[in-house]
């Protein structure tokens, strides 16, 4: 179980979250929708973890966030970037050696079920936005992580690699996974999700 307890944090003193509370069930689909700037993102950063709280808390499993970051989880946050000479796999090589839980083998296996595998030995910087999209997708995915924490995962995806996802998150629900998801329109997200929460200047308005 996830607690938010009373979540208020400021940056640069600016509040960007604002006396939040929610319990979030074990196994389950949750979407937080809202215009950029809401606090979607920033909700999403403070469960991992990576930001921290001006009051209130943020439990996991009873662990307290403040101190701590999410485990076992696979998260898709903000626009980090991967080594532009190296190809596909070998960035996700490096990326699964920290903590050596995968092979190549099990690399290769969700790249070509999101459609890379054809991609896999071309540069990154030859990527296109969609390519570049999908491979963040999959370092989330491939190490078998309990938690899933997906920022607007759709962004830059065509119709069909949409489906590819959805698929994909679908799949990870069925096997008890936790999943975050947060998107600008719920339209894009009510199918997966078991409950959707509105965000508007840093609370939440609606669920």
């Amino acid at each position: 179980m996830i607690e938010i307890q009373n979540y208020s944090t400021h940056i640069k003193k600016q509040s960007i979250l604002k006396n939040i509370n929610l319990t979030l069930e074990e196994g389950k689909c949750y979407g937080f929708v809202g215009y950029n700037g809401c606090g979607k993102t920033m909700l999403l950063r403070a469960i991992c973890g990576y930001i921290k709280p001006v009051s209130g808390d943020i439990l996991v499993n009873g662990k307290s966030m403040k101190e701590a970051y999410i485990e076992n989880a696979g998260i898709l946050l903000g626009e980090p970037d991967f080594i532009g000479g190296y190809t596909g796999m070998e960035n996700l090589e490096i990326l699964a050696s920290i903590q050596k839980k995968i092979t190549k083998d099990d690399i290769a296996y969700w790249l070509e079920k999101i459609g890379l595998s054809d991609a896999q030995n071309k540069k990154y910087r030859q990527y296109s936005l969609g390519m570049k999209q999908k491979l963040r997708i999959v370092q989330a995915f491939m190490e078998n992580p309990q938690y899933y924490i997906l920022d607007e995962p759709f962004n830059a995806l065509d119709k069909k690699s949409v489906k590819i996802v959805e698929t994909m998150i679908q799949e990870e629900k069925e096997k008890g996974k936790t999943i975050f998801l947060t998107s600008h329109d719920e339209r894009n997200i009510e199918n997966l999700c078991d409950q959707i929460f509105e965000l508007e200047d840093g609370k939440v308005l609606s669920c």
